[in-house]
C-alpha cells in the first residue's frame, strides 16, 4: 500500500506547529543516534492479513501509527501491505469492504505478520490463516493477531506454553474451544516472536510499544500526540473498565464478591460462601449490592452467568444443555428460561457461529 504522506515542503506553507513537530523530530533522531536506539535504515514491513469480519478499528488503529511515523522520520522507516485469502476484497464487521493489496496464497517476505479476525470464523477460513501465520513465523517474522486472531494462533500451535491475550468479550468461548491455553486480561503481550493483542484502540498501543522499540519512547510519544492518543498504556494494562467503575463503588467488600462470582460461573457458590470469602456478613452482601447495582446478590450472580450464556452462544457451536451446564444452570430449561426473562427472547433464536 503506497503512503502519501510526503509532500514538498516548497509546495505549502508549513504552520509554526509543523514546523514545530519537524525540529522535535529531528532533535529525536538526533537523541536516537546519540543513544544507539535508532530503526534500521531500511523500511519494517507489516503484513495485514483481513479475514472476514475483521475489526476496521483495530486495522485503523495499527496502522495509522506507522504512518505518523514516517511523516515525523520524513522517510518510510514502515510499510505495510493488506492480504486476503483469495486476494479478493476484505469486508470488515462493520460492512465496509476494502480491496486488498494481495493474496495470502503468494508468500512475501515481512518483519510483521498479523492476523485480524472477528469471532465468526469456520474451520474452511482458519485452516489456511493458520498456515500463512505459521509459514512466515518459520521465515523469521514476529506473527500475532489483533482482536480474534488469537483463534487462528491457537489453531496453528504457535500459542503454545505462551503469554498471549485477545478481546475479553470473546475470551469465555476462546476458554471453552482451547480449555488448555488460558489467555490474560491484559491490552497486549509481546515477545521476541508472538504478539497478541486485545484489539481496538490497544492496537494503537501495541503499534507505539513496537515504534518506542525501534526509535525510543521519547519518539513513540510524539507519535502518539500526532494520533491525538495523549497516553501510551502499557501491555499489562487491563482492557476492561475497572470493576469499582462498572460498580460505581471502590468499596473492597463489594468488588471482592464480584471478582468471586465471576471466577464461580460454573460451579455457582452458595451467598453464604460468596459472603465468607468477601470477609462481609451474609446480611452486609445484601445490603451492599441493592445500594450500589439495585440487585440481590443472587440475582447479580445470575446475569453474570446469563452474560456467559450468551457469549457462547454466539461464539461457539456449542448445545444449549452444554452452554446451560457451563454456565451454573440445572437444565436446559432453567436456562433458556433466564435467558428469555433477561434478553427478550430465547437462546435458540441467537446467531450462531457459521
Amino acid at each position: 500500500m503506497k503512503d502519501n504522506t510526503f509532500e514538498d515542503p516548497k509546495a505549502r506553507h508549513p504552520s509554526p506547529h509543523s514546523q514545530c513537530l519537524t525540529r522535535r523530530a529531528a532533535l529525536l533522531r538526533a537523541y536516537n543516534s546519540d543513544t544507539g536506539v535508532v530503526a534500521s535504515s531500511s523500511s519494517k514491513r507489516f503484513l495485514f492479513l483481513l479475514m472476514p469480519g475483521a475489526s476496521m478499528l483495530s486495522f485503523s488503529a495499527a496502522v495509522e501509527p506507522l504512518r505518523m511515523a514516517n511523516k515525523l522520520c520524513m522517510r518510510s522507516v514502515y510499510s505495510w501491505q493488506t492480504v486476503s485469502l483469495d486476494g479478493k476484497p476484505a469486508q470488515f464487521s462493520n460492512g465496509i469492504t476494502m480491496a486488498v493489496d494481495a493474496s495470502g496464497q503468494r508468500m512475501s517476505t515481512a518483519d510483521f505478520a498479523f492476523v485480524l479476525a472477528g469471532s465468526e470464523l469456520n474451520a474452511e477460513q482458519e485452516k489456511p490463516a493458520a498456515r500463512w501465520l505459521y509459514n512466515h513465523y518459520r521465515s523469521g517474522a514476529r506473527v500475532g493477531s489483533l482482536g480474534g486472531g488469537a483463534h487462528i494462533l491457537a489453531r496453528s500451535g504457535l500459542l503454545d506454553d505462551r503469554i498471549f491475550t485477545l478481546h475479553w468479550e470473546d475470551q469465555p468461548g476462546f476458554r471453552e474451544r482451547y480449555p488448555f491455553l488460558e489467555p490474560e486480561d491484559r491490552l497486549f503481550c509481546a515477545d521476541t516472536k508472538i504478539i497478541t493483542c486485545g484489539g481496538g484502540m490497544a492496537a494503537a498501543d501495541l503499534i507505539m510499544h513496537l515504534i518506542a522499540a525501534d526509535f525510543g519512547r521519547d519518539f513513540a510519544v510524539s507519535v502518539s500526540e500526532m494520533c491525538v492518543h495523549f497516553s501510551m498504556r502499557q501491555g499489562e494494562e487491563r482492557p476492561q473498565s475497572s470493576m469499582s467503575m462498572i460498580l460505581g463503588s471502590r468499596n473492597p467488600h463489594l468488588i471482592a464478591a464480584t471478582q468471586v462470582m465471576s471466577a464461580n460461573l460454573e460451579n455457582v457458590l452458595a451467598m453464604d460462601i460468596v459472603a465468607q470469602k468477601s470477609c462481609v456478613s451474609r446480611r452486609q452482601l445484601e445490603r451492599l449490592f441493592k445500594t450500589y447495582t439495585g440487585k440481590s446478590p443472587a440475582g447479580f450472580y445470575r446475569d453474570l452467568r446469563l452474560e456467559r450464556g450468551r457469549q457462547l452462544l454466539r461464539d461457539t457451536d456449542y448445545k444449549i444443555i452444554e452452554i446451560s451446564v457451563a454456565c451454573g444452570f440445572s437444565s436446559p430449561t432453567s436456562f433458556s428460561r433466564s435467558f428469555r426473562k433477561k434478553f427478550g427472547f430465547c437462546p435458540n433464536r441467537t446467531e450462531r457461529p457459521r
